[in-house]
């Protein structure tokens, strides 16, 4: 593909954190503001009474899963706590390929599958202000007992290490002011739109 050819695709925002960073409240933000197509993960794991107020999944049997997955429908996908997620080709392609910006909010796992499939995809890993702040957000949400606090949490710490081990990233954005990080990503989005039209 061809670098004018790109510039008339829509813009691929792939985010990635840990969880407690808050990508999903900056995620709705940013679809906001930003007309962003925002793609719904399919995922095993089963239904949490905070789903409906939090990220949005497509709940499906691992069978089905499977099943989609041999089928080659998934652009990535990671096992995650015994669960598998992933984002599926359609509607994400048919939307970037009709000239809409599209997000994505995934792990490092299924970030480095995007970047190996689609190159040309933002890819930003929202960071903590530092460690303990990440730790007091999880406890705050109140949704796990403390022992999954404490997994999530060394999680957390292996996927920060990862994601800047992998270099794979073209940014890294501090949540230390919910508002500040959204309009920061808003300006990289922009950016990244204004480079593929002066290539036209």
């Amino acid at each position: 593909m061809t670098s004018s050819a790109k510039s008339n695709h829509g813009v691929l925002l792939v985010l990635v954190g840990p969880s407690g960073v808050g990508k999903s409240t900056i995620a709705r933000k940013l679809t906001q503001q930003l007309d962003l197509c925002y793609v719904v993960s399919a995922t095993t794991r089963p239904k949490k009474p905070g789903d409906e107020n939090g990220k949005s999944y497509d709940h499906i049997s691992r069978e089905e899963f499977l099943r989609r997955l041999d089928n080659d429908e998934f652009l990535e996908y990671a096992s995650v706590y015994d669960d598998y997620y992933a984002t599926p080709k359609q509607p994400t392609l048919g939307w970037i390929a009709g000239g809409r910006d599209v997000l994505l909010e995934i792990d490092v796992q299924g970030a480095l599958q995007v970047r190996y499939h689609y190159p040309d995809a933002l890819l930003i890993f929202i960071l903590p202000p530092n460690e303990s702040t990440l730790l007091q957000r999880l406890t705050d949400r109140g949704r796990d007992k403390p022992e999954e606090i404490q997994r999530r949490f060394r999680s957390a710490r292996r996927e920060i290490h990862m994601a800047r081990g992998a270099r794979a990233f073209d940014f890294m954005v501090v949540n230390d002011d919910l508002g500040r990080a959204t309009a920061e990503i808003a300006m990289l989005v922009n950016q990244k739109k204004a480079e593929g039209q002066t290539r036209l």
